[in-house]
């Protein structure tokens, strides 16, 4: 293992075109519910680096009553909707932004304050990944006690020089595998991306 460079951005950054806010220190109040561990699994399937997979298991606790729809809000290169899948849940018309979509998603009953639910949702990816600049980026878009994202690339692929690009809020850990990264961030700042970037040369 090895650790990955992480470069501190000090600044909020504008919300990915419009899709999502700065929004550093909002209260409580203002969220219907917290994620208490967001895990998410992105696997790059061919050797040629076009088509990939991202898995996404998110535990997250109401701070309201009758919460019945959550808002899952994708974007990013490629083509984004090859596939997608929500077990359990019924994806309702996803609504168009700048630079994705959010995918309402309606759960299996309206929950209470209090109430922790299991959300996992799967998509395909095609295009995201072949030039020589690699990327992925997270969001969350309410408060969050835990991300760990992990990327897993084919035996023929070289990951070199990954870096971490994040505002200086979170405790952060990344390291480097033979065939992966690793990336976790304690408490992360609410709606600001955290970065993963890497080169394939």
């Amino acid at each position: 293992m090895s650790p990955i460079q992480t470069k501190d951005n000090r600044t909020p950054q504008q919300g990915l075109g419009g899709l999502l806010s700065d929004t550093f220190n909002a209260p409580r109040d203002v969220f219907s519910y917290e994620t208490v561990k967001f895990s998410g699994r992105l696997e790059i399937l061919d050797r040629e680096r076009r088509v990939a997979r991202f898995v996404r298991h998110q535990r997250i606790r109401f701070l309201e009553d009758k919460v019945g729809v959550f808002m899952d809000r994708v974007w990013g290169e490629g083509v984004l909707f090859a596939g997608y899948a929500a077990p359990g849940l019924r994806m309702l018309e996803p609504i168009r932004t700048p630079k994705g979509y959010v995918v309402p998603l309606q759960l299996p009953r309206p929950f209470r304050q209090g109430d922790v639910f299991d959300l996992v949702t799967e998509r395909r990816i095609i295009g995201a990944f072949y030039h020589p600049l690699a990327y992925w980026d997270t969001a969350m878009s309410a408060p969050t006690e835990l991300i760990s994202i992990e990327v897993i690339v084919p035996p023929s692929a070289d990951i070199r020089r990954p870096e971490i690009v994040a505002p200086a809020r979170g405790d952060m850990d990344a390291t480097q595998r033979q065939r992966s990264l690793e990336f976790r961030v304690a408490r992360p700042a609410v709606n600001i991306p955290y970065k993963l970037a890497w080169s394939w040369q």
